[in-house]
């Protein structure tokens, strides 16, 4: 069985978020290929095959925003797709009349569910992330992850040199050592050089200034620069050259010295030998790059990899020559590596292989069916390497409004939304499996350096709680917000009505059935879909109801005409008459799931319903509407600097008077204990033998080789990152177990 996540989340540990997840399948429910049908031909009713259309009404309950495209004059001129607040159109004179949702946004939300409750793989998930941390503030004594961290970056191991790069590549020019170092820290308050930009600067930026210096003196008030500090004294042989580095964008102290400490490194030594960098530590870096180190005077594309900056901190290689971790600062960033072989993981490392795409890329299932496919593989046969869907979704048209299309009442009005970050998957306590046995104890956590799929898994697909007919989507300083993270936008207003369809060709009953389970679901009082941008904020909420037809292509090609019209030959379906095609839908997937996804002391044949389910309760926990949860208590964004007069999460000290609500490293709870529900998962515990090949592997993790110090990677803790407030604006959408932390404040 995958690990599970923790059934009841102490409430003195238990973390908020607008968003939750609803856990992956044990096994994906596969189709062969050969069930499938021709893509040459109509099949009859009687051939157990359906054609039609469902007429689908859809209706706003929040504010709702798609964002329209670029023209091409917009593209060629440069304009940036943020800078365009039009809601999404197709006729130019119409685009404040008649706003369309687009067939491709419907057509996503719709195949997120269907692969959802059809038990089929995950799908779409990047590779390309590589994860990096930074715990260099984290207690080794109470957080899971900080041990791992010190083992590498620790006053005794990093060392200072100079960048260079030749026709072989990027190296290091080690500094000179004194007293077996190669760089000291220097108070910034004693720092009076006239060129200088300190921390408390709005202008700060990070700096490279070469000096001359007599004494460094040693910072003893702060417990983390004296284990770096040094003592230097060069006045009786001449002033010492170096350079003074101001790297970090990070608080230090409090809000009257938010930086104490800067590095002077010492001058370079041209007889050492150069130490290449691994290219491996140059990949992984650059895909770790954050939005300050793509900012001057780092280059966008390879950050601190360019002439505007001199100095570079390492760890110095053990054996050979190559640096494997190198930063801007003393505490940079270090990548995990579960394996412990030095490269960086990423998501897809903790997706089970039984339920990830990547990894099968032959598995058929019910979403590839419907909605088609392409595969990678070369290899496969020719009858699973692709194939066209058999649904197609039209765009929603407007039809009328009760309240007016704009959610601001004018067309030519625009807001500004509160500004949201993109997915940070680093945020480990929330976006990763925490069993039960960790008792979400900080120390106990599991992040991207434990060993995947066995001792913990991604939590599963991301979803977003409903936040009433009239969240809260406006940025704090209204239209007088600026910088280059916001953007504006113009939503449309709630109970505004469209029009579109889904055409089908050749759906089974059990096909047919899982598309219209989700509109069935789409159309009760008790739940509301999710579509659009802004979903963290309480936006794109909307009800669909459906209306099924179905086609006799025997008799619609029999004849062209019927009286005036064009002979389409359907036939409505009443909606008694769709249980019968949901029930076959509801049995296939009860007859095929592994019964670790039935509910506990549960057997095949004892529920007749996936609603009993404990992986749909979760999602129909996410899809509630009108539910009791408290918006600012229950489904928004913790803080790094909450104040503590209001509802805050964590413990702050005396004299608080603000609290950073990550440093705890809370856990997310289930869907189902956010939202007050039995939780009746079928738990696996360290002992079972489901867990791995025996009850002895699931007890015992593997053992990991040991890294060496010219290795490129180091299984490490969470990068402060991910403790930071939301950035720019996102749509938000569905992945499956992608983060959203907040965005450092300066």
């Amino acid at each position: 069985m995958n690990p599970r996540h923790i059934s009841e989340v102490p409430d003195d540990r238990k973390a908020i978020a607008p968003y939750n997840f609803v856990e992956l399948p044990e096994k994906v429910v596969q189709i062969s290929p050969e069930s499938l049908p021709q893509e040459n031909r109509y099949y009859l009713q009687n051939e157990k095959r359906y054609t039609g259309r469902i007429e689908c009404t859809l209706t706003t309950e929040s504010p709702l925003y798609i964002r329209c495209g670029l023209t091409k004059e917009e593209f060629e001129c440069g304009v940036e797709t943020k800078d365009l607040p039009d809601f999404f159109y197709t006729n130019p004179l119409e685009k404040y009349t008649k706003p369309v949702i687009p067939g491709s946004s419907l057509r996503g939300m719709l195949r997120n569910l269907v692969e959802i409750v059809s038990f089929s793989k995950i799908e779409r998930v990047s590779d390309n992330q590589r994860l990096f941390f930074r715990a260099v503030a984290a207690n080794p004594n109470k957080d899971s992850s900080g041990k791992e961290y010190k083992q590498y970056v620790f006053s005794k191991n990093i060392e200072a040199g100079y960048l260079s790069k030749d026709n072989e590549g990027w190296y290091i020019q080690p500094a000179k050592i004194f007293e077996k170092e190669t760089f000291a820290w220097v108070r910034e308050k004693e720092i009076n050089l006239s060129n200088i930009k300190k921390f408390n600067d709005d202008e700060y930026y990070p700096q490279y200034i070469s000096i001359s210096y007599e004494t460094v003196d040693r910072d003893m008030s702060d417990r983390a620069k004296r284990l770096f500090a040094l003592n230097v004294d060069l006045a009786n042989i001449y002033k010492a050259k170096g350079v003074l580095v101001t790297s970090g964008n990070m608080k230090q102290g409090s809000e009257s010295s938010p930086r104490r400490n800067h590095c002077i490194v010492f001058e370079k030594n041209a007889t050492s030998p150069k130490l290449r960098i691994d290219h491996k530590a140059i990949e992984h870096y650059r895909n770790a790059l954050t939005d300050f180190q793509k900012l001057p005077p780092f280059d966008k594309n390879w950050g601190m990899l360019n002439e505007n900056c001199s100095v570079v901190f390492y760890y110095p290689p053990e054996t050979g020559n190559k640096v494997g971790f190198f930063g801007q600062s003393p505490n940079f960033r270090i990548p995990y590596s579960p394996e412990g072989n030095g490269q960086a993981a990423t998501v897809v490392d903790f997706i089970p292989s039984n339920v990830n795409n990547q990894n099968n890329s032959s598995i058929i299932d019910l979403a590839d069916a419907i909605f088609g496919w392409v595969k990678k593989d070369k290899n496969l046969p020719q009858n699973v390497r692709q194939r066209g869907s058999r649904v197609y979704i039209t765009d929603a048209k407007y039809k009328f409004d009760k309240n007016g299309i704009w959610y601001k009442g004018n067309p030519d009005d625009t807001l500004i939304p509160q500004i949201l970050s993109e997915p940070k998957p680093t945020c480990f306590q929330h976006y990763l499996v925490q069993p039960d046995d960790t008792k979400a104890d900080q120390s106990k956590l599991k992040h991207y350096a434990n060993e995947p799929k066995l001792e913990t898994v991604i939590r599963g697909h991301k979803l977003y709680w409903h936040k009433g007919i009239n969240p809260n989507i406006e940025h704090p300083e209204g239209n007088n917000a600026s910088g280059n993270q916001i953007t504006k936008i113009k939503p449309i207003n709630r109970k505004v009505t469209f029009e579109f369809n889904i055409h089908f060709e050749n759906l089974t009953k059990i096909e047919l059935g899982a598309i219209l389970w989700i509109l069935d679901i789409a159309q009760s009082d008790k739940y509301r879909l999710k579509l659009g941008m802004g979903k963290p904020l309480g936006m794109g909420a909307v009800k669909i109801e459906p209306y099924l037809y179905l086609s006799d292509r025997t008799s619609r090609y029999g004849k062209l005409f019927n009286s005036n019209n064009w002979a389409n030959e359907e036939t409505k379906v009443v909606a008694e008459d769709y249980t019968t095609f949901v029930k076959l839908f509801e049995k296939h997937i009860l007859d095929n799931i592994s019964i670790e996804d039935y509910p506990k002391e549960k057997n095949k044949g004892e529920i007749d319903s996936i609603l009993h389910l404990p992986r749909i309760e979760m999602l129909l926990a996410m899809l509630t509407w009108n539910n009791f949860l408290k918006i600012d208590q229950d489904t928004r964004y913790m803080e790094i600097e909450r104040d503590v007069n209001k509802f805050h999460i964590g413990r702050p000290k005396p004299r608080d008077k603000t609290i950073n609500e990550y440093q705890e490293r809370l856990v997310l709870p289930t869907p189902l204990q956010v939202i007050g529900l039995d939780d009746n998962r079928r738990m696996n515990t360290p002992s079972s033998p489901s867990n791995s090949g025996s009850p002895t592997d699931a007890a015992k993790p593997k053992p990991k080789p040991k890294l060496k110090g010219n290795d490129v990677g180091k299984p490490i803790a969470k990068d402060k990152q991910s403790q930071q407030k939301p950035n720019a604006n996102s749509q938000g959408g569905n992945s499956a177990a992608i983060a959203r932390p907040p965005k450092p404040k300066k």
